[in-house]
């Protein structure tokens, strides 16, 4: 494919993810465990993804495409961050664990990222 236009290419993005993700709520709520079904089926299509990369490139639509969502969703943290604020104010003694599920949950996802748009961005800029 040589050129997708960005809205298709945004619509067969989200399509893919939403495709992955319900499969994975599906199969998990077939064994049992639902709760873990979001986890489960976008942890798979990151898998996916790995070995697409490993041995080839993935699409360029695909690369713009995460661009934008991941631009456009940086703004949904906030609600978010200012939602577990009001949390941890309620938490009492269970503050502790509460903090080390926002670290592991939110703070080393986003160094790992960060991690690997670096190693990325080295392998195809060199120079930079």
């Amino acid at each position: 494919m040589s050129y997708i236009p960005r809205m298709t290419a945004l619509l067969m993005t989200a399509l893919i993810i939403v495709l992955i993700r319900e499969t994975g709520v599906w199969l998990l709520e077939q064994l049992g465990h639902a709760e873990l079904g979001n986890f489960c089926g976008l942890f798979v299509f990151l898998g996916i993804l790995i070995l697409i990369r490993r041995h080839g490139t993935l699409p360029e639509w695909l690369l713009q495409s995460n661009t934008v969502f991941m631009k456009e969703s940086a703004l949904a943290f906030l609600p978010i961050s200012a939602g577990a604020a009001t949390v941890l104010l309620a938490v009492g003694d269970e503050i502790w664990g509460m903090m080390l599920v926002l670290l592991v949950s939110t703070i080393l996802p986003l160094w790992a990222f960060a991690r690997l748009t670096e190693r990325g961005l080295k392998e195809n800029h060199p120079d930079a």
